[in-house]
């Protein structure tokens, strides 16, 4: 009983986190090439176990063809983590919406929806975390706008750093 309580005071309530991204296109499927690259800015709070509802915002600038474009956007997603004694792996998944101040990519459209998917780890310091991650970044509309359903897939690393409550 001990044992159980004091794994579950090792695991935080809430997390609030700050970095940067950087994402490259991982694959074509738009004839185009993208690159983003900005800030992401998270919070989770644990709902059960090491699993932990997610929210986070992101900013991104979109290098493309054409005109370069800002992304905004949101997901809502899980994050889960396990506590080791030095680093806290994760994985996560997470979907939102996002709008940017012109298509991307070029031939796409500004409002579009978002999956995240990706893990990496956070090395607590103290109250805090240096957090490190891989992540899959999707930007699509889904067909919206009928057959003209261009995509970006990349492939990226975050760093920042996390507060834990």
């Amino acid at each position: 009983m001990l044992g159980a309580a004091t794994a579950e005071a090792q695991t935080p309530n809430w997390h609030v986190d700050g970095g940067v991204a950087a994402f490259v296109e991982s694959w074509d499927v738009n004839d185009a090439r993208e690159s983003l690259a900005g800030v992401v800015a998270g919070v989770d709070r644990r709902v059960w176990k090491a699993l932990a509802v997610r929210t986070e915002a992101v900013v991104l600038r979109v290098s493309q063809a054409g005109r370069d474009a800002w992304l905004r956007g949101f997901t809502i997603g899980v994050r889960n983590r396990w506590q080791r004694r030095r680093v806290a792996p994760f994985v996560e998944l997470a979907a939102g919406l996002s709008d940017s101040t012109r298509p991307v990519p070029p031939s796409g459209t500004a409002f579009n929806f978002l999956i995240a998917s990706g893990g990496g780890i956070e090395i607590p310091l103290g109250r805090a975390s240096l957090d490190l991650g891989a992540r899959w970044f999707h930007v699509s509309n889904n067909g919206r706008e009928g057959n003209r359903n261009p995509d970006i897939q990349t492939l990226g690393l975050t760093i920042g750093m996390g507060f834990i409550r």
